[in-house]
C-alpha cells in the first residue's frame, strides 16, 4: 500500500484501525515508525495530523510503498533488499592487534583490490549459539575494524569453510 493512501485513510480513520486492514499487514507502532521514517511527524498542537517535514519531493515520497519504511524489531526472518557490494576477507588469521593498527590493516586492505559480493532478497534466520569468550571478544573488535557487523564476518565465515569442506 502506498504513503498517500494511508495518510487519505487517516484522515478518516485511526492507525490502529488502518494496521488491522487485511491489505495493510502492519501493526499500528510499525505504521507509524514507517511514517516517521518516511519524512512525516504527527502534530498534536493546531491543526492535528500527519504532516511532511522531510528532505525531498512530498509527492514522490506518497507514491512509494508504506513497506519501504517499515522494518521490524525482532523479526523470526528477516528479507534484505539492499544491494550490497563488500569486500570479502578471506584471511583465516586471528589477530590481537589494538584499533589503530586495525585501521591502518583496513586502510591498506582497501587500497588493494578486493572481490565483491553482490546479494539481493537475502533471507535471514535469528539463530542463538554459544561460543568461547575470547573469541567473541575478537571478533567484535574484528567487526569494528572492518566497519561490517559481527553476523556478516561469522556468516562469511560458515560460508568459507563449507566450501572447504565441500571442496575435499
Amino acid at each position: 500500500m502506498k504513503i498517500g493512501e494511508i495518510l487519505e485513510l487517516i484522515k478518516t480513520d485511526t492507525p490502529a484501525n488502518i494496521a488491522k486492514k487485511a491489505d495493510v499487514h502492519l501493526s499500528e507502532k510499525l505504521l507509524r515508525k514507517a511514517l516517521k521514517k518516511a519524512g512525516y511527524e504527527y502534530r498534536n498542537s493546531g491543526e492535528k495530523g500527519w504532516y511532511f517535514v522531510g528532505e525531498g519531493d512530498e509527492e514522490t515520497v506518497q507514491g512509494q510503498l508504506i513497506y519501504d519504511f517499515a522494518t521490524e524489531g525482532k523479526a523470526k526472518a528477516n528479507v534484505s533488499t539492499n544491494v550490497t557490494k563488500e569486500p570479502i576477507n578471506d584471511t583465516n588469521q586471528r589477530s590481537n592487534v589494538g584499533i589503530k593498527r586495525g585501521k591502518e590493516q583496513l586502510k591498506q586492505a582497501n587500497e588493494q583490490s578486493a572481490p565483491t559480493i553482490e546479494r539481493t532478497n537475502v533471507i535471514r534466520k535469528r539463530s542463538s549459539f554459544d561460543m568461547d569468550v575470547e573469541l567473541m571478544k575478537d571478533l567484535k573488535i574484528q567487526a569494528i575494524i572492518h566497519d561490517r557487523t559481527v553476523y556478516e564476518l561469522v556468516e562469511s565465515a560458515v560460508r568459507h569453510y563449507l566450501a572447504e569442506l565441500k571442496g575435499k
